[in-house]
């Protein structure tokens, strides 16, 4: 008979035995103790980062996966390597920008946007036209010009990732909506939560039946600079100079390492991150803390002697920036296997600030139950158990038997660095950081030791 296995956890939670409680916290507390006295998975992150960018299809994407393997494999974690193909795009010898006014040439910060082609040589200059709202575009004259967006992350948001996710649109779908009106170019605004002068790039998408034009990113400083100068003198123009470019498909891997379960080693909790990072810094916050998260979460509850009743399962996947192929190649292999069953997968992929609560994205008696483990981490500061999106890799397993949980840090200074030459090692604190590991340990080690799942054997 299939049910849902909640009923140890309601009766000690919500009865709150004094001491079940005491044991829990008791546990907790050397979990997390361990992890910061260690910070081990800050020293793994450190050597990441000297590996160098881990963009999907480059030798460094490549090489990371197999060195951290080696690792895993001697700490006694049973790894396996998935084949994944991804696409290949280079960003190029040079990226330059510069804004013209009559003689007066202002070089500018700029970087070309993930997918974008190249200019033509020698340059692409036009002049500007900016673009505060996609509104404007139906009342604006683009032809033979250069399309300027301009939409600002919106400060009023608390959350950082809703003012992301409000102005990011200009960058995927910019040129696309500025080509279809006969724009020869686009700059956006970085997708940045301050002003810097480090321009932001990111993911950006081409439609068959529109005309290709080059797209990059102006730094925060410089699209704040040319919008000024704009309202002065609108015949303002920018020259533009890319050697960004398409190549072949090439095959690298997700990485997979288990901790065998002792009862029910077929059940697969899964935690995980994304490897690949984008080529302009070394992926520190994005997602190489993710991806630590989940190494360190494996340690330290092997170093500790748990046993678990389930297989915890890391999984690395490969090219979440630049279309999600790693966690689809990982969720049809899942799907398509009756020798597992995936019962709760966990993410990490926003960065590696102070961990703050995790989202769940399951129905709402589970969102319910996960709560009642909120005391226990309230001491360490983690107290947001909310109903929502858990992270876009792990997304690719959602089933209705499945318990998907997103690790939520501060998100307040992510998109400082974010995507940008800003994003190493130097921009991540090792005790925030080492929070969100012994977090993720903490919740696998409850959740499995109570035997949450959904529709679970009795």
């Amino acid at each position: 008979m299939k049910k849902t296995c909640f009923t140890i956890s309601l009766i000690l939670i919500s009865l709150g035995f004094s001491q079940a409680q005491k044991s829990d916290a008791q546990t907790f507390q050397e979990i997390y103790s361990q992890a910061l006295s260690e910070q081990q998975g800050f020293k793994w992150l450190t050597e990441l980062c000297g590996l160098g960018p881990r963009f999907a299809g480059s030798e460094q994407a490549t090489e990371s996966v197999l060195y951290f393997k080696e690792v895993l494999d001697s700490l006694g974690f049973e790894t396996k390597l998935q084949e994944v193909k991804v696409p290949r795009w280079v960003r190029g010898p040079q990226e330059r920008a510069w804004m013209l006014e009559g003689e007066t040439a202002r070089e500018m910060s700029v970087t070309a946007l993930g997918g974008s082609i190249a200019t033509p040589e020698g340059g692409l200059r036009g002049k500007i036209v900016e673009i505060n709202s996609f509104e404007q575009l139906d009342s604006l004259n683009l032809e033979g010009k250069i399309a300027f967006f301009n939409i600002k992350m919106d400060p009023t948001y608390i959350s950082t990732g809703y003012a992301y996710g409000s102005a990011v649109k200009q960058r995927w779908a910019g040129a696309m909506e500025a080509g279809k009106r006969g724009a020869i170019g686009v700059v956006i605004r970085s997708l940045s939560s301050s002003i810097n002068k480090y321009p932001h790039t990111g993911s950006m998408a081409y439609a068959p039946e529109i005309e290709r034009i080059p797209a990059a990113a102006l730094s925060t400083y410089d699209a704040e600079l040319l919008s000024k100068t704009l309202r002065k003198n609108p015949d303002v123009q920018v020259k533009l100079d890319m050697a960004c470019e398409w190549q072949d498909s090439v095959y690298s891997y997700n990485l997979m390492a288990d901790f065998k379960g002792t009862e029910r080693p077929n059940e697969i909790i899964v935690v995980s991150g994304h490897i690949d990072s984008w080529e302009l810094g070394t992926g520190a916050h994005d997602d190489g803390a993710g991806a630590m998260h989940a190494f360190e979460c494996l340690y330290l509850l092997k170093s500790m002697g748990f046993q678990p009743k389930r297989t915890i399962r890391l999984v690395w996947y490969m090219n979440e920036e630049f279309g999600l192929n790693g966690a689809r190649v990982y969720a049809k292999a899942a799907k398509s296997t009756e020798e597992e069953r995936h019962v709760i997968a966990i993410e990490s992929d926003g960065g590696g600030f102070t961990p703050k609560g995790l989202s769940i994205d399951a129905n709402q008696d589970m969102v319910d139950l996960l709560k009642g483990y909120r005391n226990l981490f309230e001491p360490y500061g983690i107290y947001q158990f909310s109903k929502g999106g858990s992270g876009a890799d792990v997304g690719q397993l959602k089933a209705e038997d499945i318990v998907l949980i997103g690790l939520r840090p501060d998100s307040h200074r992510y998109f400082e660095v974010h995507h940008s030459a800003l994003d190493n090692i130097n921009a991540v604190n090792a005790r925030e950081f080492t929070m969100g590991s012994a977090t993720l340990a903490a919740l696998i080690w409850i959740m499995d030791r109570d035997n949450i799942c959904v529709n679970c054997d009795s």
